[in-house]
């Protein structure tokens, strides 16, 4: 195992390698984030580098290399930072690859909605501590922060599917403005759609709630909505070389025109032809019946646990009278 020391040196006196595995987008989110906590509260922590010298002209001058933390670096060079804490490593070239590859192919990043328990957990032994007290320590905005926590309002098997990254956390945050109950209906939504669709998608179905509710009524049932998917390339190559589908769909559908037979197979492409709703409406209907059977359960466990409760009150207060 190679050497390592933990120093703190001049980041003047660091310069970054000449090979970095990745480059640093400066204006991506992350890296703001990055550069706002550093600014806020330092290093938390240090960075690889190894000593290196340079001789020109006969001068030799000595400094330090990046390994790995470029990132890091390159938010304490934006911030100002005079000195920073550093592993100093004595390792070669071909280790200096290797060191870079191993960092990042097991870096695991942390989940959205672990990440969000995690805020919570911090309010949670801090009872004096704002939204807006943590939104400063993680050099975020209070709204970001707030957002955020909203994530913990997802239904459980939701939420894990954020974590998997099957939802994006953007559309994970509206979707949790919804009644758990209502969530299952818009998951696929929440899957296929575009923020700038899937939003307003989201904020019109609670607008409903919220208008029923004032009026004393129970919302109408969400409409079923088919989602446009892409068929599988394997899909779309085995039609074209053996038809099967598409002339099914001409005889069940009664095309009569070569406009219309165009027009039904970019639905199929999609998978917004009649056959391919129908589907859809099936797998809908099948959700929302689970989704129904899952609250009536919820309710019968409730009334089964009040009832256990109960017979245990009126069990104490008998034997207390005996």
């Amino acid at each position: 195992m190679s050497k390592v020391v933990v120093s703190v040196v001049k980041v003047a006196d660091i310069r970054e390698n000449p090979v970095a595995l990745r480059a640093v987008d400066r204006e991506s989110e992350k890296f703001i984030g990055l550069r706002d906590s550093v600014a806020s509260v330092g290093l938390l922590n240090p960075f690889s580098v190894r000593k290196r010298e340079e001789n020109i002209d006969g001068k030799i001058t000595a400094y330090y290399e990046l390994i790995d933390g470029l990132h890091r670096y390159s938010a304490a060079l934006d911030v100002g930072l005079v000195e920073v804490p550093v592993l100093v490593k004595d390792i070669s070239d071909v280790e200096v690859y290797e060191a870079q590859i191993m960092a990042n192919v097991h870096k695991a990043e942390t989940r959205a909605v672990e990440y969000t328990k995690q805020l919570n957990r911090v309010l949670s032994v801090n009872p004096t501590m704002t939204i807006a007290d943590l939104a400063a320590r993680l050099a975020k905005s209070g709204a970001w922060v707030s957002s955020r926590l909203g994530l913990l309002k997802l239904a459980d098997p939701i939420a894990k599917m954020v974590d998997d990254g099957k939802i994006k956390v953007s559309n994970a945050i509206a979707l949790a403005k919804l009644p758990q109950g209502e969530q299952p209906h818009f998951v696929d939504q929440a899957i296929t759609m575009g923020v700038e669709e899937f939003i307003p998608t989201i904020n019109a179905r609670a607008k409903e709630l919220r208008d029923a509710a004032r009026a004393g009524k129970r919302a109408a049932p969400a409409e079923f909505i088919p989602i446009a998917r892409v068929q599988k390339m394997s899909e779309l190559k085995n039609e074209l070389e053996n038809p099967t589908i598409g002339p099914e769909l001409i005889r069940s559908c009664k095309v009569k025109t070569a406009i219309d037979g165009f027009a039904l197979g970019v639905a199929w492409v999609l998978n917004l032809d009649p056959n391919s709703v129908e589907v859809q409406r099936t797998k809908a209907e099948a959700k929302k019946q689970a989704v129904n059977e899952l609250k009536k359960k919820r309710a019968a466990d409730r009334a089964a646990t009040k009832a256990e409760e109960a017979k245990q009150a009126a069990a104490e207060a008998a034997a207390a009278v005996a």
